[in-house]
């Protein structure tokens, strides 16, 4: 039994440390026997499925992700990670009932820790889409209140204030936060492609302004201008342009002997 129990937490450490170093294959791999040992202890199998539902959700794998999550789930059921991430995983998915399924994991994460502002920020930009917008905005920013210093946490509140059509209080919020954190590049070059996509926007805005105007909604072609024949000239009374053919001008170098070209002939 012993010589078993030293194998799970070498096998366990060395999972850890391969995760830790961006190994997630050979991270996966390990988690993965660990999680086929029949009798595990219960810490142990509970961060085996955690661990393997993190690197399954951060590799697409949703589907997979929620049933390491719900065995985790079942080991601890009052943990806001778990749910937390659970919520992520139904919420990336894009159907329906998986977004009304994540809204209540967020709820349970935010009720048992409500000082999380990944998972404000997650759950308020998902309630704003389902058509909770007053409690979306509200997580949203107290989202960026809690952590001023995130800006993921802003571009999920810009991001919603957009999408309802609130973009100059989205470039108060963006200039704000620029505010907090002058001397971040990565504010900076938030505030740069908002400032870009901006100008998009207002360049898309016109073009289709101008489109309404002008009573068509495809490509504008402009009219050939045809040439006037002459007597189309002569027609409408259009004079023609007078051209003087002078003969040409004498070279202005006159050879001293003969033509030029011409050899000179020997004494």
């Amino acid at each position: 039994m012993s010589r078993m129990l030293d194998l799970v937490d070498a096998l366990l450490v060395a999972g850890r440390k391969q995760q830790q170093l961006g190994r997630e294959s050979e991270a996966l791999r390990i988690f993965k026997r660990l999680a086929s040992f029949g009798d595990l202890p219960a810490d142990v199998a509970e961060e085996t499925q955690a661990r393997l539902a993190e690197i399954q959700v951060r590799r697409g794998h949703y589907a997979k992700a929620r049933r390491h999550l719900a065995a985790a789930l079942a080991h601890q059921p009052r943990s806001s990670r778990y749910h937390a991430l659970m919520g992520g995983a139904l919420a990336a998915d894009d159907r329906r009932g998986d977004r009304e399924r994540a809204l209540e994991h967020y709820r349970l994460a935010i009720d048992l820790d409500g000082d999380d502002p990944s998972c404000l920020s997650e759950y308020g930009l998902l309630a704003v889409r389902m058509g909770e917008t007053e409690k979306g905005f509200a997580a949203l920013r107290q989202a960026v209140e809690l952590s001023p210093d995130k800006p993921e946490l802003v571009t999920r509140l810009l991001d919603a204030l957009c999408e309802e059509g609130r973009e100059d209080e989205a470039r108060q919020v963006l200039r704000l936060a620029v505010f907090q954190n002058p001397r971040d590049s990565r504010f900076q070059r938030l505030y740069s492609d908002w400032r870009f996509h901006e100008l998009r926007r207002h360049q898309q805005s016109k073009m289709r302004d101008m489109t309404t105007a002008s009573g068509t909604s495809g490509p504008r072609i402009l009219p050939f201008v045809h040439m006037m024949d002459e007597n189309r000239e002569s027609r409408v009374g259009v004079s023609r342009k007078i051209v003087r053919r002078d003969p040409p001008a004498p070279h202005p170098f006159k050879p001293r002997h003969g033509r030029l070209g011409q050899r000179r002939s020997a004494p």
